[in-house]
């Protein structure tokens, strides 16, 4: 059936009817049949489009739901970690151990009657760990403990480049260490992506914290870094490892494990706060409560690693001790509480001392952080650098005292009494002379035990006993603790030879 209408409404008269096919004859239809017609397809039209009209709604509505479901996944955290995790690298290290080996069975060979002339062999000690860049020249922060004895350092970016490590500088006692890559590239690295310093000087218990880094050799195959999301659980915490004590350390619940050590923690901005380094576990795992060293410790020791090499510490012109209930009952101090903390000065240089200080005052704060005992003063007071202004609190005679002593000098140089030596801090261009680290000799008494035994200006002192030395503040801290009448040896190098002497005694 064919139908052709010109219009359909009550005031056009004149409407083409349908023609039956095959009979060439009209049906007979009133007007009201003719509506009737006008107004099912007028309807099926207005249907069509209102279906039309719902179909696109529907879409539209769907679309808007999809985009604010995606904007909502784009939260804080996610573009938090997509600006701070280009900076987090992969480290790798390798150290070669030297060792000497049965060339049988060892377990079938063992015995008096077979003394077998042992063959030295290398044995490779693979480990891993993260790194922070700090500087698009190729500075990369990370902890001590992940490069410590490294042969060789491999560094793997965000991005899958693979860069051969120099170490720069490190320093034992704050677990911290500066890499450099690019040193042995013929061109500059480019695109390298540093991360943004964050303040860690005002972090709130509870704010989101993200620790990004490689453990469990997750890079292998995928160089980007693991992320896992907690909050800041503490602040000035202090936590006793096998090797040292970490003070001032921020706590968190955001998973930590083997591999993420030198890795970056960051706030919700991708702002730096600190360099993950130690986790409390009973298990050898994550139990939510991991350790980063605060970005305002780590951003100190790497200016200094920079800069001199190692962490140089000031010249105050003073000596310092423990503050104990005995000396407080004896300088008469009864305001004073041991469990308060401060340390007392027992000496003042009359040429480098501070001015103002004098013998008997006792030292409570440094720059608004309190001095609990003797290693938090030196924790606080190595950090300065030559011309920064240190502000001290301290109380005489139960009167309190503010004084403001600029660092004019650091301490390069080192007598040490009773050894007959002078021994000197080599700077980052001198330490390139050497293969091991540690102190060079500067002066040396002819007359003197070590003199007679064979060490000579120039020597590079490494270790003493079995303690690597690395700086000068290492050597003081290990000569003050050498028994009296105890044996000890002194290992050193000279242009590229080790040398060593034994069975030296403290008198």
């Amino acid at each position: 059936m064919h139908l052709h209408l010109k219009a359909c409404s009550r005031s056009n008269r004149s409407a083409s009817i349908p023609v039956f096919a095959g009979t060439g004859q009209r049906p007979r239809l009133d007007r009201e049949t003719v509506y009737r017609y006008c107004f099912l397809i007028q309807s099926g039209i207005s249907s069509t489009l209102w279906l039309v009209s719902l179909t696109l709604l529907q879409y539209q509505i769907q679309s808007e739901a999809q985009a604010d479901v995606g904007q909502s996944r784009r939260n804080a955290i996610v573009n938090a970690v997509e600006m701070a995790s280009p900076a987090v690298v992969n480290i790798s290290t390798t150290r070669i151990e030297h060792v000497y080996v049965n060339p049988f069975f060892e377990d079938f060979w063992r015995s008096p009657f077979f003394d077998f002339p042992r063959i030295p062999q290398q044995r490779e000690q693979r480990g891993l760990g993260s790194g922070v860049i700090l500087d698009d020249e190729g500075y990369i922060l990370t902890n001590f403990h992940v490069i410590e004895n490294a042969d060789l350092i491999q560094v793997i970016l965000s991005d899958g480049r693979q860069y051969k490590a120099k170490l720069v500088g490190e320093d034992v006692f704050t677990d911290l260490a500066v890499l450099k890559i690019g040193e042995y590239s013929a061109t500059p690295i480019a695109d390298l992506v540093e991360i943004e310093i964050g303040n860690s000087e005002n972090l709130l218990i509870g704010e989101w914290a993200v620790a990004i880094g490689h453990p469990f050799a997750t890079s292998i195959g995928n160089p980007k870094p693991t992320v896992t999301v907690g909050v800041i659980s503490a602040i000035d915490r202090s936590l006793k490892t096998e090797k040292q004590w970490h003070r001032n350390l921020v706590q968190t619940d955001a998973s930590i494990n083997p591999g993420n050590s030198g890795g970056a923690l960051v706030n919700a901005q991708g702002q730096l706060i600190g360099i993950n380094t130690a986790i409390y576990s009973t298990s050898g795992g994550s139990q939510g409560v991991g350790f980063a060293i605060p970005v305002s410790i780590a951003i100190k020791v790497f200016q200094k690693l920079v800069k001199y090499g190692a962490v140089v510490a000031p010249t105050l012109g003073i000596t310092v001790q423990e503050l104990t209930p005995q000396l407080v009952e004896k300088l008469g101090a009864n305001n004073l509480q041991p469990s308060v903390g401060g340390v007392l000065v027992s000496e003042v240089d009359k040429q480098t001392g501070i001015s103002g200080l004098k013998r008997g005052d006792v030292i409570t704060t440094i720059d608004n952080q309190k001095v609990l005992d003797l290693p938090v003063f030196r924790s606080l007071i190595r950090l300065f650098d030559q011309g920064e202004t240190v502000v001290l609190q301290a109380s005489r005679k139960g009167k309190p005292l503010v004084l403001k002593v600029q660092v004019s000098e650091l301490e390069w140089n080192y007598e040490l009494k009773g050894w007959g030596i002078r021994v000197r801090q080599p700077d980052r261009q001198q330490i390139q002379r050497y293969t091991q680290r540690g102190v060079v000799v500067s002066v040396i008494n002819r007359r003197s035990e070590l003199a007679k035994r064979g060490l000579r200006t120039g020597d590079l002192i490494y270790q003493i006993g079995d303690v690597n030395i690395g700086t000068l503040e290492d050597l003081k801290l290990v000569a003050n603790q050498l028994r009296r009448n105890y044996p000890f040896s002194i290992h050193f190098e000279r242009s590229g030879q080790i040398g060593v002497i034994r069975n030296l005694i403290v008198q």
